[in-house]
């Protein structure tokens, strides 16, 4: 289906949009959806989607499997840990491990060893994240106070793993105010220069941050980031992680429109990051860089073809890849830099990198 677009269309996307929150999540037990709008029950290995309070499951794991962290990488695949010694395909994965699934195969992997890293017996890795695309460092927590080499991790910590060696990426007990020693972080990841974190019961920072609830760290203090109303005190996030970044849209062509009278024709390549879930299209004038702004934030019909009708003058238009949370990449400068996003209208409130 092709959209026409008109001048109603750009005043209506003329304001800022808000940050949406959408993420994915394993609940720790068997729990009703929070929104009340269906009698969906979401088990411990089911991989569950929140869109601002609007649920639906994306997809589940073996039966019984007992995810207990949890990431989707740009590529589709996943990592996960397991809070108890668990046989994927063909291979019996240990709590200290971080497991990858790669749903086109359909095979598991071992992503990190933790015996052999010197994570020692007992300890359980219970949140995981990569701090930049899919071959950048991890980022670990660990359920109970962990000693590797002369340094003790405690379970409200986020550990990088980085060239064989382990390093602290948050302290938490270093934290203004700190977080209290019975509080074990339960999922986290990384959303710009934010850590969100999860904790597996209410830790009162700030404010009272209650399980469920995804709580910031900007450097300096927390702050509540998301909060269902809904979300009942009983489950928590078991492992969570935030959609893959959007990535950047691979090629474009302009043509001459032959449905609209003075329009052209827009069709672009797909991103390679499962982040992608729409496209938006800017339009900015030639020799004024940087003015793009957004015309279109939806391609309807998925087919990633658009008919446009330019602007006076010489313009020029961008396509971007987005989900529900952010942009990707409008492209970069001839030095590498990033372009900026529109201005002053945007078809997100926020852009993430991490993705190709």
């Amino acid at each position: 289906m092709r959209r026409f677009l008109l001048v109603m269309s750009v005043v209506a996307i003329a304001s800022p949009p808000a940050l949406a929150t959408s993420y994915l999540f394993c609940p720790d037990v068997p729990t009703d959806d929070p929104s009340g709008a269906s009698a969906a029950i979401y088990l411990p290995w089911d991989v569950a989607r929140n869109d601002s309070g609007a649920y639906s499951l994306v997809t589940s794991f073996p039966q019984g499997t007992p995810v207990d962290g949890l990431h989707r990488m740009c590529n589709g695949d996943w990592l996960i840990s397991v809070e108890t010694p668990t046989t994927l395909g063909a291979t019996t994965y240990d709590p200290r491990d971080v497991v990858r699934y790669s749903p086109g195969s359909g095979t598991w992997s071992l992503a990190f060893g933790g015996a052999a890293a010197g994570v020692p017996v007992g300890s359980d890795v219970d949140a995981v994240f990569l701090v930049g695309g899919d071959a950048s460092d991890l980022v670990l927590s660990f359920d109970v106070p962990t000693r590797i080499s002369a340094t003790t991790y405690e379970p409200a910590d986020l550990v990088r793993w980085s060239g064989g060696a382990f390093s602290l990426y948050f302290d938490a007990s270093a934290a203004s105010p700190p977080v209290p020693d019975a509080v074990n972080v339960t999922g986290a990841d990384r959303r710009g220069s934010l850590s969100v974190l999860t904790f597996d019961v209410p830790a009162t920072l700030t404010a009272t941050h209650l399980p469920g609830e995804l709580v910031s760290w900007d450097g300096t203090a927390f702050a509540s980031l998301y909060a269902d109303p809904g979300w009942r005190t009983s489950s928590r996030l078991d492992a969570w992680s935030f959609l893959p970044d959007p990535g950047d849209v691979s090629t474009m062509l302009i043509g001459k429109s032959l449905l609209v009278p003075g329009g052209l024709r827009i069709a672009w390549g797909m991103s390679a990051s499962a982040g992608a879930e729409d496209y938006g299209i800017y339009e900015g004038t030639l020799g004024t860089w940087y003015s793009h702004t957004a015309i279109d934030c939806s391609d309807n019909g998925s087919d990633r073809v658009e008919e446009v009708v330019p602007g006076a003058g010489d313009r020029y238009f961008l396509v971007v890849a987005s989900n529900p949370d952010l942009e990707g990449s409008y492209g970069r400068h001839s030095n590498g830099t990033e372009r900026p996003m529109g201005s002053p209208s945007a078809c997100r409130a926020a852009q993430g990198f991490d993705c190709p």
